[in-house]
C-alpha cells in the first residue's frame, strides 16, 4: 500500500483582499486577542491538575506536586447535582396534546441517550470548575441532533458579549478544526468553485512537504483516489493530504435590500478561502446563535470569569515551592556534606556531594606544631531542618478549603479538633449551600439548550424520515413506534421545565407527607390507600421485578383479608412509624 506523506500548511498571514475575509480575520483578532489574557492562567491550572510540573533553579527545584487542584475539582464535582431533568409540557389541550407531550419528551430522552448527555454536564462543570466558563455548541447532522463541549481556546467570542445573554454576541468563532484536503474536497456541503480556489490557494502558498506517494503504489490506485475526489491536476498540486485548518465563523452581515443585519455562518479554509457562506437560517433552519455558555462567578466587567481553578492555582503553587525545598532541605541532610579548612598546598578538586561520600582533608599542624584533630579541619555542613513547611502547607489547604467550600468533611476527611455531631452537620450544611449556589447557573443553561434542541429538531424535522422511539411499559415490555414530525409538533409549543434529582426526591417527599396527612382523615379509603402505596413504591426506585413482587403480594391480602394477628397493610405500618417520612439530609446540588 503506497505511503502517505501529511504536511500541514500553515495559515497566511497577509490580509486578503477579499473584504468578506478581511471581517473575518478583523473579528477574529479580536476575539482571540479579548481572550488571550486569559490562556497563561488556564494553562497554569491545567498543568497543575494533570500533575505537569515545569521545574525551574529558584523555586521549584523538584519535580513535585502536591494534588489540591484535582482534590478539590473531584469534592466540588461529587457535591453537584447530577444533570437536571428536562420536561416538555404541551400546551395543546385534549389527548392530543398529551400524547404530542408524551413522544416530545421520549424524542428528548433519546437524544439524551445518544448524544451522551450525561458525559457533556461532567465536561461542562469541568470546564466552569478549572477555568470558569463552558461553551455546548449545536448542530444537526445525519438527520439527528448533535452537540458538542469544546476546548474554551477552541472558542472566541464578541468582547461585547453579555455575560447572561449569548444572543447579545455580534460574532463568535470556533478555531482549530483540522480535517485533511481529502475530506474538504469530498464535503458536498462545498461548492466546486470554493473547492476550486482552495486547490489554487494550496498551490500558489505551499513550499515544499507535498504529500507524495512512495512504495509500490499502483498506478490503478492512484487513479481511484483521483476519480473520487475528481482531481484532474494532481501531479501539479501533489497535496492530497495536507491538514486544513477551518474556522467555522458565525456573523452578522448585514443586508442592503432588506435593511437589516442577518446571521451568516462562514466556513474560512487557512484564514484565507471561503469554502462555505449561507445565512443561518438556510443552515440550521434558525435565527439564533447555536450555542449554549455559563459560568459560575458571573463578572459584569468580563465575559472571561473566573473559576475555582483561579482561587487554588496560586496557593498550589506556593505549597508545592514549600513540599519542594522540603523534599531538597532532607536530601542535603542525608547527603552529609563537610566544609574542608583551605591550607597553602591543599587544593582540592571539587567533588559532587554523593550519598556516603568520602572526601580528602588536608594535614594542618597548630601553632605548637601539632597536627590538629580531623575536627578542627573539616565540619560537617549545617543545614537546619525546615520544620514549619508542613505546617505552611496545611495553612493553605485550609485557606482553599474556606474558599472553595471544599472542607475536609466534604473530602471525608476527619479534623483533628474535637467537634460535636451537630458541629459537623451544620459544617456540612453550610459548605453544602455554598456549593449548591452553582446549580441555579447551570440550570437556566440547561432550561436554554433544551429550548434551542427543541426548535433545532423542529426546524431540521423532515416527514420522510421518521425517527423510531422505544418506550418502556409499566410491566417492563418495550414498545417501539415511528414518530414523525408531526406526531410531536405542536403549533401551541412547549412550556420546558427542568428540576434536578434532588428537587424531584424533594417534591416526591413532600407528596407523601401531605397524602399521608389526607389518609388520617380517610384511613379506610381503599383508593387512597392505593394511590399512596404506588408513591411509597416509586419512591424507593424498585427493579421492575421487586415492584412486582410487592404488587403481588398487596393482592394476595386483598383476597385473603388480614386477620387480627396479620401484619398491617403498607401503608398503615409506615404510617406507624414517626416521624411519617423519615427526615433525610440536605440533597446534594
Amino acid at each position: 500500500m503506497a505511503e502517505i506523506t501529511t504536511t500541514t500548511i500553515s495559515a497566511v498571514t497577509t490580509i486578503a483582499e477579499d473584504p468578506l475575509i478581511l471581517k473575518f480575520k478583523t473579528e477574529k483578532d479580536a476575539a482571540v486577542n479579548f481572550q488571550k489574557r486569559r490562556h497563561e492562567q488556564w494553562q497554569s491550572t491545567y498543568d497543575l491538575y494533570r500533575d505537569i510540573i515545569h521545574i525551574n533553579a529558584l523555586t521549584q527545584r523538584q519535580s513535585v506536586n502536591i494534588p489540591i487542584m484535582k482534590e478539590t475539582k473531584r469534592t466540588i464535582l461529587s457535591r453537584i447535582d447530577e444533570s437536571p431533568s428536562v420536561f416538555f409540557d404541551c400546551l395543546e389541550k385534549g389527548v392530543k396534546g398529551r400524547d404530542k407531550e408524551i413522544r416530545t419528551n421520549e424524542l428528548w430522552q433519546d437524544d439524551f441517550d445518544r448524544c451522551n448527555f450525561e458525559a457533556i454536564d461532567i465536561l461542562e462543570k469541568n470546564n466552569v470548575l478549572l477555568e470558569g466558563r463552558t461553551f455546548k455548541v449545536l448542530n444537526y447532522k445525519g438527520g439527528r441532533f448533535e452537540v458538542e463541549v469544546p476546548d474554551n481556546l477552541d472558542i472566541v467570542i464578541d468582547p461585547k458579549t453579555s455575560v447572561i445573554n449569548i444572543e447579545t454576541a455580534r460574532y463568535f468563532t470556533r478555531l482549530h478544526i483540522f480535517k485533511t484536503l481529502k475530506e474538504v474536497l469530498s464535503d458536498k456541503k462545498y461548492s466546486d468553485e470554493a473547492k476550486q480556489k482552495l486547490k489554487e490557494n494550496l498551490q500558489a502558498d505551499a513550499v515544499g512537504g507535498f504529500l507524495t506517494f512512495s512504495g509500490d503504489a499502483t498506478q490503478q490506485a492512484k487513479d481511484k483516489i483521483l476519480q473520487d475526489l475528481n482531481i484532474t491536476n494532481f501531479d501539479e498540486l501533489k497535496a492530497f493530504d495536507v491538514l486544513i485548518e477551518l474556522n467555522e465563523h458565525f456573523t452578522n452581515i448585514w443586508d442592503e435590500k432588506g435593511k437589516k443585519w442577518v446571521r451568516y455562518v462562514l466556513v474560512i479554509a487557512n484564514d484565507k478561502t471561503v469554502l462555505y457562506k449561507e445565512t443561518l437560517k438556510k443552515t440550521l433552519g434558525i435565527e439564533f446563535w447555536p450555542i449554549v455558555s455559563w459560568a459560575d462567578d458571573l463578572d459584569g466587567k468580563d465575559f472571561w470569569s473566573d473559576g475555582v481553578g483561579d482561587v487554588i492555582r496560586t496557593p498550589n503553587k506556593i505549597a508545592n515551592i514549600y513540599f519542594s525545598s522540603m523534599l531538597e532541605n532532607r536530601e542535603y541532610n542525608n547527603l552529609s556534606m563537610f566544609w574542608y579548612l583551605p591550607v597553602p598546598g591543599y587544593n582540592p578538586q571539587t567533588y559532587e556531594p554523593e550519598p556516603f561520600g568520602q572526601y580528602p582533608a588536608p594535614l594542618i599542624k597548630d601553632a605548637q606544631g601539632n597536627y590538629m584533630p580531623i575536627e578542627q579541619v573539616i565540619k560537617q555542613v549545617a543545614i537546619p531542618k525546615l520544620e514549619d513547611s508542613l505546617v505552611s502547607i496545611d495553612f493553605l489547604i485550609k485557606l482553599i478549603e474556606r474558599a472553595t467550600a471544599a472542607t475536609a468533611i466534604e473530602k471525608g476527611v476527619g479534623e483533628k479538633k474535637q467537634i460535636t455531631l451537630g458541629e459537623v452537620q451544620e459544617l456540612a450544611a453550610k459548605s453544602a449551600e455554598r456549593i449548591v449556589s452553582m446549580a441555579k447557573f447551570y440550570r437556566r443553561a440547561w432550561k436554554e439548550f433544551a429550548w434551542k434542541w427543541l426548535e433545532i429538531t423542529k426546524a431540521n424535522a423532515n416527514e420522510k424520515n421518521p425517527i423510531t422511539l422505544y418506550k418502556k411499559s409499566y410491566d417492563g415490555s418495550y414498545y417501539s413506534e415511528e414518530v414523525r414530525p408531526s406526531d410531536w409538533i405542536s403549533d401551541k409549543g412547549y412550556r420546558i421545565r427542568v428540576m434536578s434529582s434532588s428537587e424531584q426526591e424533594g417534591e416526591a417527599q413532600a407528596s407523601i407527607q401531605k397524602l399521608l396527612a389526607v389518609k388520617t382523615q380517610m384511613p379506610n379509603n381503599p383508593a387512597l390507600t392505593k394511590v399512596i402505596n404506588k408513591r411509597l413504591v416509586d419512591f424507593l426506585k424498585l427493579t421492575v421485578e421487586e415492584v412486582r413482587e410487592i404488587e403481588g403480594a398487596e393482592k394476595q391480602m386483598e383476597i385473603q383479608p388480614p386477620t387480627s394477628q396479620s401484619q398491617p397493610q403498607l401503608v398503615q405500618g409506615y404510617q406507624s412509624q414517626k416521624p411519617v417520612v423519615a427526615p433525610i439530609a440536605p440533597p446534594k446540588i
